[in-house]
């Protein structure tokens, strides 16, 4: 399980399906039994496995759910009864509204199991909500359109968030300040006006 994570879950599965429901984001491992499938309910639909490892991004305050799976099969169901199986190295992107598959590099998708955030020109905005789920802090920007700056990299999910704070100052784009929880980003050029 991720931060910002709830997973709940009967004491013990009874009937035909063995129901668990996430919010935030999970890796699972599942054992194959075909009498009983996984499912996994999301506020955007459902998964459902027979036997197979795969990664859920499914937190309520965002708008769209990514599974992502690494091997054997699933069958992500819609809100609006769309259903779309996804083989080894794919990815279903779903919105309340609309979906899609993609082929995706899994390691970015599944790599915080391992311990690391791998980041793949991701919009600076998407990076530190990441942050702000793992590290529990606020992130605000003086300059909003530093939210759409794209970086690739990583960093060890268990470093400070101050190491990846000091590689981004380092670009030159933005510096940042640190109250508390609190992180302001700004515009480099803002600083020596």
């Amino acid at each position: 399980m991720n931060a910002g994570s709830k997973l709940t879950y009967p004491v013990r599965f009874a009937g035909k399906r063995r129901i668990v429901r996430l919010e935030g984001e999970a890796y699972f491992d599942v054992v194959a039994d075909e009498e009983h499938p996984f499912v996994v309910q999301i506020h955007l639909g459902e998964i459902t496995v027979l036997g197979t490892a795969f990664n859920v991004n499914a937190y309520a305050d965002a708008p769209v759910c990514y599974t992502t799976l690494v091997h054997g099969k699933v069958k992500f169901s819609t809100l609006n009864a769309e259903t779309i199986t996804l083989s080894p190295g794919e990815q279903a992107v779903v919105f309340a509204n609309s979906s899609t598959k993609r082929e995706v590099d899994l390691e970015e998708y599944v790599g915080w199991v391992d311990g690391m955030y791998i980041f793949n020109d991701r919009p600076l905005g998407d990076i530190m909500k990441t942050f702000e789920r793992w590290y529990d802090i606020q992130v605000y920007y003086e300059t909003p359109n530093l939210r759409d700056i794209t970086y690739s990299g990583s960093l060890k999910r268990h470093g400070t968030i101050n190491s990846f704070l000091d590689a981004l100052e380092l670009t030159g784009d933005l510096t940042y300040k640190i109250s508390g929880r609190s992180i302001l980003i700004y515009d480099k050029a803002d600083e020596q006006a």
